[in-house]
């Protein structure tokens, strides 16, 4: 008897997943949101910054402070997305392998913790900028400090974020070369991106004069990760979950 339910339960569970094709739209449409709500918010929030002068810094800010309180919202849409993408490509790739799958989508989730907390300099900033309440026992100078610690606060800690979400990518891309339900090349070019997301990043955080390679290194992070993220997205919309031709189903038991 015991058996019996052993061999349904699988079964059962087969029957109310949700189907790959569903996951991968689900995967796909959420990426798009959060690319472009990300290109936002980091242009408003990483374009505020002037480097080595905390006044200039401080003076954009509170010219364009509206502009700038919108990155903090559109950023926490942006990690909400990323959340729903690591569950999905997780329901994805689980028949793959479900400890792989399962792994990668944590280390998603890490880089989500993280730069949830690194956004908590963001009102800190805003605060600062404001004056009132208790900044105003700062003198100006003090405050526009304060600022730029806390903007440094802010890259340094998504730049750990984004180390975690290279490991996640990484993960991703050997799930996908191993899967019978992804190309293998796609998967290479992920876990490129991967790569480069987890080297560039950790030199941006250990280098200390990082801005003076920082278009070096931005250019080289394009060039790793929009082929392996846009390729990922465009096939999780375009072609992922779905059923492929029966010539090749009836060719697969002999290769």
């Amino acid at each position: 008897m015991s058996s019996v339910i052993a061999d349904a339960s699988p079964q059962q569970a087969h029957q109310t997943a949700i189907p790959q094709r569903r996951a991968a739209l689900i995967a796909g449409l959420a990426y798009v949101l959060l690319t472009v709500l990300a290109l936002f918010a980091i242009r408003v929030l990483d374009g505020s910054t002037q480097p080595d002068n905390p006044a200039a810094t401080v003076e954009h800010i509170v010219n364009s402070k509206a502009l700038f309180r919108s990155g903090l919202p559109a950023f926490f849409i942006v990690l909400i997305a990323d959340v729903v993408v690591a569950w999905a490509l997780y329901v994805f790739f689980q028949r793959t392998s479900r400890e792989l799958s399962l792994f990668a989508a944590w280390f998603r989730l890490l880089y989500v913790a993280i730069a949830a907390a690194a956004l908590l300099n963001i009102p800190v900033i805003l605060k600062l900028v404001d004056g009132t309440g208790s900044v105003t026992a700062l003198e100006k100078g003090q405050r526009d400090v304060q600022v730029m610690l806390s903007l440094d606060a802010y890259n340094y800690g998504f730049f750990l974020a984004l180390v975690f979400f290279g490991v996640h990518l990484l993960l991703l891309g050997f799930v996908m070369v191993k899967s019978d339900d992804a190309p293998s090349i796609l998967g290479m070019l992920v876990a490129l991106a991967g790569l480069g997301y987890v080297v560039i990043n950790l030199a941006r955080v250990v280098l200390p004069d990082y801005r003076d390679y920082e278009n070096l290194l931005l250019l080289l992070l394009a060039v790793l990760a929009v082929p392996g993220e846009f390729g990922l997205v465009g096939w999780l919309l375009w072609k992922g979950g779905k059923a492929r031709p029966a010539a090749v189903t009836e060719d697969r038991p002999f290769r």
